[in-house]
Order: C-alpha cells, then structure tokens, then sequence
C-alpha cells in the first residue's frame, strides 16, 4: 500500500477537493452492491456527517482549527492507495484500515475523517488541533505510516511496496502520468531511469567516459546528456532529456540523475563507475577455446565476449522495462474517456432506478385490494385488542417500578451525606452547590462562599427536595449561560454548562418493553384463490363487499 502525506490550512477546501467531481478524472467507485457512487463518501471517523451534507466535517475542522491559532497548518491529510494488481477493497475493509492508521499514529481522539472517492484509494483527513486546542503530533510521520502500511498489507493480504529507504527511484508525479495517457509517451522520468541506469551498470568501474559513449551509444532511443559543473570546476553530476520533451516555451525539460534514482546522485554513480570493474567472462561452452591457445589469450576473449553478452542482455532488459511501461500508458483510458464513461453509467443507473420503482408502484397499486392483505391487517388488529393476562400486568409492573427505583437511586448516589445530618452536592464546572437538610429544606449556594445563598425553598421529603433543587440548579446554569458575554462564550465553556445541565437533569427510568400479547387461534386460510370483482352491474347485481 502506498502512502502520501501532506499538510495544509485549508479545511473546507480539502473537503470541497474529495466530495467534488474530481479534475483530472472523475471522482467515482463501485460499492459492495455494484452501485456506482459519484463524489468522495465518508466510511470513517470520529466527527458527523450526512448525506446531504458530507462536507460537514470541513467547518468541523475549521471550529477545532480556531481553538488554537498558533499552529499554522492544522490539516494533516493522507491518501492510501493500493499497489496496481491488488484486490478491489470494500468500504469496511478500507475503514478498518483507516482506524488501524488513527491508533498507531494517535489521532483517533483528534476530528478525522476517511473518505473513498475511487476503487483503489481512499483519503485520510485529519485536524492537528482538537476542540479544545490540543495539538497532535505527526513528527516522523512518514516512517510511522510506513510501518503501519506493512501491518495492513499482512492483514488483508496485498502487495507489500517497497519502503522509501528500499524504493530510490523517483516516481513520476500525478502530472506526468496524465500527460503520458494523453500523449501515449512514456514519462520520461521512467525512460530515463531505466536507459541511465543500464549505461552505469555497462561502464561500471570503466570511468565517466565509458559511461557517457555507452550512454550514446543505447539502442533504446537518442538521450541528451549535459555535465553539471560548478563555477570551481568541480564536477556535480549530469541532466538528461528525452527528445521531445519540452516545456510550455519549446526548452528542453532538463532532469537532474539525482531526481531519477537516489543511486544516480554523482556521488554514488562516481564510486561505480572508478570502482573495480566487474569480471564478466563467457562461458567456457559459448568461447571454445582454440588449439594452442595461451590460456590469458583465451580469458581475454572470453570476457570481452562476457561484455558483449552483458551488455546486450542489459539493454534488452531495459528495452523490456520500457515497453512495459509503455503498454500499461496505452491500456490506460484517458481522463476524457473516464468521464465519458461515469457520465454513462450514472445515466443507466438512474434509469434502472426509475423503473424499478415503477415496477415497485405498480405492484403495490395491484395487491392494496387484495383480501389476504386486509384479513391479514384484521388479525394483527384484534391480537392487539386482546387483553394481558394478570401475570403478564404483574411482571409489566414489577419491571417499570425496578427501572424507576434504579434511576431514583442513581439520582441519589450524586448527593453526599453531610456530617450532622443534611446532604450536598456540587455541580462540576460551575460555581454553585446544593444543599437539602433533613426536614426537606433546600438552597443553592457558591463553592467558595458557602455564606451566601442564591435561592432556597422546603419539600417534604428528602427525595422531593433533592429533586427540586436540582431543578432549580438547572435553571441557574442556564441563567449563567444567558448572562455570559459573546466572546466569553467558547466551546470549552459551552461543553462544561451542557455537561452540568445534562448532570442535574433527573435519569430517565429504563425503557421496559411491554410483554407480547397473547397468541389467539390463526386466522383459517382462505378457500379459494383472489378474484378480481366482477365489473357487470345488473339491477339485482352489485359490487361485492
């Protein structure tokens, strides 16, 4: 699985990028159901969406993003995409792979969203900053997802890719690529790679002058190559291009070795081509040797011979690579075709849509008449009639009064015995606690200054006086609120007063599902099949009921 990270700013915009059309090719991928989805769609994450919003968690981002201004690219943003041969992926599949991303690189307690828009990819979006302005960490973050995409590819199976530190060979970009199924031409990143690394691997430990006439030389296609050399005469390495590869100006596109393969930097391409040069003898079958021949006469030919057959065979492989690449660019429809081709499906699917719901209509329209529908609708209306037995009220009872006792003794577990009798409470976040004396008197009061009271009155019982002081507790928080000003209304401050609102409000007794009523004798199956009504309206005739 291959793995790309990047950071930005702009929340709503990445949103508006992953659940848009797409640009350079369409945005779309086919579900579990084989339903063609157009536009990114959410599979995972921690904050909500819709379907009628699915950019929601843009302004989500943006709210967490405010929280904490001094971070200045508060998006992280990381798309997954699989290895080309590997399986097509289901939306569960790719959302346990995101959440397996979110625990080892610690942001699932961090606003993130997974996104899928296309068959092999998805898109992981996430906010550095929380909403309470606690920033996440990604340093090394591209070497922890490194080892997170082997654990994945273990676990379902894929094509393990190679690591950065094992994968030198610069790809080309989304760019290129593009330019390459337009054109029908290889990147000439690729071809460059490939002819280049051949004429190091022929001139090996033969010096830089071998190395640019064996480059001269290929039998691939014509590589223009020039010396990078500082201003002190120092030798930095070489640039090639391909012919016909220029810019929008008409200049030849220049490409650095370093910028094809990390090996082709001019301190390791020098250390091949002054090292020791490799012994390449011909078997001893393909060069006979000849009758009264010294046998260093004979060695020489055979590793001239050796030289010949390596270097023919390395051009050969590299001429394969080549072609390979180039039959994956010419099996490769082009963004236009794609587009032609969603706009295509979408249009059949909707159609298939509208009919079978036509079908589905009329079907219902057919059997709404039907007399097996309406007996049916009369049994399930008299077996709701039918009364309960008294066991059945008893254990009905018994239920609802144990859920009203536990949610009694919940309410009650909040409220702290007071030494000397009396209880209290303190309401969390805010500054204000509840008193109830033994004879059913209550008040409100401050933490910090127990002294003074903020409203009292009597029940008279303990249990209705704790009731009603949370009850009007709740009402003081909500004052609080009210009287709070604008800028000092923050989420932290939102989140504590809903948090101590939600506290003082009574539990809500557990649900008790009612018991089943009692099973009556079937409904006798009817004699003959459905008959349409007879539509001959004689005087002694009429329309049956």
């Amino acid at each position: 699985m291959i793995a790309k990270i990047s950071t930005g700013s702009d929340p709503k915009g990445l949103a508006a990028y992953l659940h848009g059309p797409g640009k350079a090719t369409p945005h779309s991928y086919r579900n579990e159901a084989g339903r063609l989805i157009a536009g990114g769609t959410v599979i995972a994450g921690s904050v909500q969406v819709t379907a009628k919003n699915p950019t929601r968690w843009g302004r989500d981002f943006e709210r967490a993003a405010a929280t904490n201004a001094r971070v200045g690219k508060p998006v992280w943003h990381c798309s997954l995409r699989c290895a080309p041969g590997d399986r097509t992926l289901t939306d569960t599949e790719f959302a346990d792979i995101a959440q397996t991303v979110a625990e080892r690189l610690r942001f699932a307690e961090h606003p993130w969203v997974a996104v899928r828009h296309d068959d092999d990819h998805i898109h992981i979006a996430v906010s550095r900053v929380d909403f309470q302005g606690a920033v996440w960490k990604n340093s090394n973050d591209r070497w922890k997802v490194v080892e997170v995409m082997r654990e994945v590819e273990h676990q379902h199976g894929l094509t393990e890719v190679a690591s950065p530190e094992r994968a030198r060979g610069r790809q080309a970009s989304s760019g290129e690529q593009r330019q390459a199924v337009r054109t029908g031409k290889v990147p000439q990143r690729d071809g460059l790679r490939e002819i280049v690394t051949a004429a190091r691997d022929i001139a090996a430990g033969q010096g830089a002058e071998a190395f640019e006439a064996a480059l001269a030389a290929n039998p691939i296609t014509r590589v223009q190559m020039r010396r990078n050399v500082a201003s002190t005469g120092r030798m930095n390495g070489y640039s090639f291009n391909l012919p016909g590869y220029n810019d929008a100006a008409g200049e030849p596109i220049w490409l650095p070795a370093s910028k094809l393969d990390r090996r082709l930097s001019w301190s390791q391409l020098e250390t091949v081509l002054t090292g020791p040069r490799p012994d390449r003898l011909a078997a001893e079958e393909t060069v006979p040797r000849k009758r009264l021949e010294r046998a260093a006469v004979w060695e020489e030919r055979r590793r001239e011979a050796g030289e010949e057959q390596f270097q023919t065979a390395r051009w050969d492989q590299a001429r394969a690579v080549v072609g390979e690449v180039a039959g994956q660019i010419r099996a490769e429809p082009s963004a236009d075709t794609k587009w032609k081709q969603v706009k295509q499906a979408l249009t059949s699917q909707k159609a298939d849509d509208q009919r079978h719901a036509a079908v589905v209509n009329t079907a219902n329209a057919v059997l709404s008449g039907h007399p097996r529908q309406v007996r049916d609708m009369l049994a399930a209306q008299e077996q709701r009639r039918k009364p309960w037995t008294p066991e059945q009220k008893r254990q009905y009872a018994a239920a609802k009064a144990q859920a009203e006792r536990a949610a009694t003794a919940k309410d009650a577990a909040k409220w702290t015995e007071v030494a000397g009798g009396g209880y209290s409470r303190d309401v969390r976040g805010v500054n204000l606690r509840l008193w109830v004396a033994e004879d059913g008197a209550w008040s409100l009061t401050s933490k910090k200054d127990p002294d003074r009271q903020v409203v009292s009155g009597r029940a008279d019982t303990v249990a209705q006086a704790q009731a009603a002081a949370a009850a009007r507790a709740k009402k003081q928080v909500e004052a609080i609120w009210g009287r709070l000003p604008q800028e000092q209304r923050t989420e932290q401050a939102g989140k504590t007063i809903r948090r101590a609102a939600a506290d003082l409000t009574p539990t809500k007794p557990a649900e008790v599902k009612p018991p089943a009523r009692r099973q009556g004798p079937a409904t006798p199956p009817p004699t003959q099949g459905y008959r349409p009504p007879r539509h001959d309206r004689g005087r002694d005739s009429g329309m049956g009921l």
